[in-house]
């Protein structure tokens, strides 16, 4: 790496450091030597943690991502994208008011962070467990990644098991544990596992730690805001907010 020059202002930092028109490093590597192949969800992933993952991870991770991107403009947060795109706001800005609209603790973000502090907290011996669940039972407390505001199995958990499987990978010892705690409130509340637990569970046994999930995760959604934002600045403006929704 070239060293600076006496008039560059020194800074402490792990993440990366750019010399203009020599060099950008991240994290020890060379952004445009060492980073070009790794893929965006890949580098952003990298960005985060400062550590490179297994392919076969990363192709998981990067389907489940994909998976995720509903182009549905009746979804909540994505409605705000219609009307973002529909009154001619920048996309920057549309793509914030998604983002913001997500951070919740009934569907988004906030919820995302609790179901993996529900994984991690859950012991991994058998009888420590049964005593950790009855004891949330008891208070009542919500189970995150347990449950959904509608009926029916959460579709995208057939999809990320078939990409585990695909990737040649079996379920982790924290996956296995949330299903465990599935079958147990499936007997006795009736609730079903979401794709909130899978995705704890395997950024858990992929190592990934509570506030690295949390930044990864924050672009997850992403593609489908951006699909409605588009699609509504490409009709006659103002349509979406008179009422108007796509044909499904």
């Amino acid at each position: 790496m070239t060293e600076p020059s006496e008039a560059t202002p020194m800074i402490r930092t792990r993440a990366g450091v750019v010399l203009l028109g020599q060099q950008v490093v991240v994290h020890g590597k060379d952004l445009h030597h060492d980073c070009l192949e790794l893929g965006f969800v890949h580098y952003l992933l990298f960005a985060v943690t400062g550590r490179t993952f297994e392919p076969v991870q990363v192709q998981v991770l990067e389907q489940l991502w994909i998976a995720t991107g509903y182009a549905d403009s009746r979804i909540w947060c994505n409605r705000i994208a219609g009307y973002m795109g529909s009154a001619r706001v920048d996309a920057g800005y549309a793509m914030s008011a998604c983002i913001a609209a997500t951070n919740s603790t009934v569907y988004g973000f906030r919820s995302m962070r609790r179901a993996y502090e529900v994984q991690a907290g859950m012991p991994e011996d058998k009888e420590q467990r049964r005593a950790w669940l009855a004891e949330a039972l008891e208070r009542e407390e919500t189970v995150y990644g347990y449950g959904r505001p509608i009926h029916g199995h959460d579709e995208r958990i057939a999809v990320a098991l078939h990409s585990l499987a695909s990737a040649g990978l079996r379920a982790g010892p924290a996956l296995q544990r949330a299903f465990w705690l599935h079958r147990r409130l499936l007997e006795k509340k009736g609730i079903e596992i979401n794709i909130a637990a899978i995705w704890a569970e395997i950024a858990l046994d992929f190592g990934i730690g509570g506030e690295e999930f949390e930044s990864f995760m924050l672009l997850l959604f992403a593609p489908g805001y951006m699909a409605v934002y588009a699609e509504q600045r490409a009709q006659p403006e103002l349509s979406f907010l008179r009422g108007y929704q796509s044909p499904v």
